[in-house]
């Protein structure tokens, strides 16, 4: 028999009303029904054919009084890794609460069968920490080395970027590192007067130089900035400590403003960036020294001349608002989101190898995304459909994906005010 679900899915939201809109103060934001507020992170269901359904009976498994904005979050799948707080071991969440004076908490969750339905409950996990950043807008988790579990959160930023670094404390997590970014390139006057660090992905690392190497997409500066991770044991206590060292950046064109970055999962040395102030994607590669190029021109996510100055969308920085780019789990397809056309864009990625030059983005197929605001993707580990969350138009949205050559078509939708990110975990892997 078919298992109920094939995934669960967390849905991240926005608690508070008018929130991470760059046309807030100068348009009073992107149009969108104002009277919606998430009530906090919700559970979902996906069958295997991508419909969706509620768990909890729709109520969040963690409120907004516990945690405000929990915009972002990762999902820790099972371990015995002993570098992971014990309470976390079954699994659990990491969530941002995207606010200016930001936080993170751990939750472990735990999965009750009832005659309703399947309920999750969350429980968080000590205190919630501060990042030293303001705004945490992105939550990754990683090994170092293989022996130490390292939560990477990325904070906006008010006065600059910052990225933040945690790993076991006593009983939960503690904060080891916190990099200031300092100054953005001015290129947008708007928009980048200061750094501000958007994401962070983990890359193959360079041994023996590294342990791990971590990239993050600083939307302020237009950079991809490289950083090398190791760990370090006290002798005093046993415990182990981070070294993280900046070692080179990557200048993306000047006011494009890099806002994600996704490994490819097959061709390991390259990745795509979404920048989102040109409304682009942009391949990068990796070289044998360590470093990264980027591999031809960035590539629009627009039609061309859209949105024209007798459209309203024109106001908003011409249109341009680029969110999410993923790739397939074959590598050979990205799937980009544009904010404002409220569209998904199907790139298939050419052929690439150390000696060969990729061919760069072939567009495929460019659909609606049958919402407004696109803020994240999530592409399903099977690879057959793929989840939407739509800030403004409150919900989720789900696409059957043809394996073969790509393209997508809508599937399933289910309400989710303020939906800012959605991620996907096999049953088995939580609670």
């Amino acid at each position: 028999m078919e298992p109920q679900y094939k995934y669960i899915g967390f849905v991240g939201c926005y608690t508070k009303e008018g929130q991470a809109d760059p046309f807030e103060a100068s348009h009073g934001g992107a149009p969108h029904d104002r009277s919606k507020i998430g009530a906090g992170v919700l559970a979902i269901g996906v069958s295997a054919s991508g419909n969706l359904s509620f768990l909890n009976s729709g109520e969040p498994i963690i409120k907004a009084d516990e945690l405000p904005n929990p915009s972002y979050l990762c999902i820790l799948e099972r371990s015995k890794n002993s570098s992971r707080p014990a309470a976390l071991r079954d699994g659990g969440l990491c969530i941002v609460s995207e606010v200016e004076k930001g936080a993170f908490q751990s939750f472990s969750l735990c999965c009750n069968q009832t005659q309703s339905g399947l309920d999750i409950t969350g429980s968080a996990i000590g205190e919630a920490l501060e990042t030293g950043g303001s705004y945490p807008c992105h939550i990754i988790s990683s090994d170092v080395g293989g022996d130490m579990e390292c939560i990477a959160v990325c904070n906006y930023g008010e006065d600059e970027g910052v990225l933040s670094m945690f790993g076991k404390g006593s009983d939960s997590y503690s904060r080891k590192v916190c990099i200031r970014f300092g100054p953005g390139s001015k290129a947008d006057p708007d928009r980048q007067q200061t750094s501000h660090a958007h994401a962070a992905s983990v890359v193959t690392p360079t041994f023996p130089y590294s342990l791990m190497d971590l990239c993050c997409a600083d939307l302020g500066s237009d950079a991809i900035v490289q950083f090398s991770m190791g760990t370090d044991v006290s002798s005093a206590d046993g415990e182990f400590s981070f070294q993280c060292v900046e070692k080179g950046r990557l200048a993306a064109p000047p006011g494009s403003g890099p806002r994600s970055l996704m490994m490819n999962p097959v061709f390991k040395n390259v990745a795509v960036i979404s920048l989102e102030l040109t409304a682009q994607v942009w391949l990068i590669c990796r070289l044998k020294d360590g470093s990264f190029k980027g591999l031809g021109d960035p590539v629009s996510v627009l039609p061309e001349n859209w949105p024209g100055e007798s459209l309203e969308e024109d106001k908003f920085n011409h249109g341009r608002w680029a969110s999410d780019a993923v790739w397939s789990p074959d590598g050979k397809f990205v799937y980009a989101a544009a904010r404002l056309h409220n569209s998904i864009s199907v790139f298939q990625f050419g052929t690439y190898s150390e000696s060969v030059e990729s061919e760069g983005l072939k567009l495929v197929q460019r659909v609606p995304t049958e919402g407004l605001t696109p803020r994240c993707l999530c592409m399903s580990e099977c690879g057959k459909f793929m989840l939407v969350a739509h800030q403004h138009s409150h919900d989720i949205t789900s696409f059957q994906r043809n394996e073969s050559n790509g393209t997508i078509k809508i599937k399933d939708r289910l309400e989710a005010p303020n939906a800012a990110c959605v991620k996907l975990v096999c049953p088995d892997q939580i609670g």
